[in-house]
């Protein structure tokens, strides 16, 4: 009685294990796909992506440059200084 116990356990656990690993091999799912999103744009100093209206924005020599905050801006300029 408790080897047959002992055997659904652990045949449970091999399905279960052999189910998730299905599951990473498809890839994420549909639903966390955004269908129409706003563009992004990469921070030059920390290289992290913000949505284009929440980036601060800077024009150096007719050029556009996004930051993610305005601590990123203020160390870009700095570093531009020197």
């Amino acid at each position: 009685m408790i080897l047959r116990l002992i055997i659904g356990i652990i045949v449970v656990y091999f399905l279960y294990k052999l189910i998730k690993g299905w599951k990473a091999i498809q890839g994420p799912s549909k639903k966390n796909i955004p269908v129409a999103g706003e563009d992004l744009v990469e921070d030059p100093l920390c290289h992290a992506y913000v949505p284009i209206s929440d980036a601060c924005r800077i024009s150096i020599q007719g050029k556009d440059l996004y930051f993610c905050s305005q601590k990123c801006l203020e160390e870009y300029r700095e570093q531009r200084k020197t």
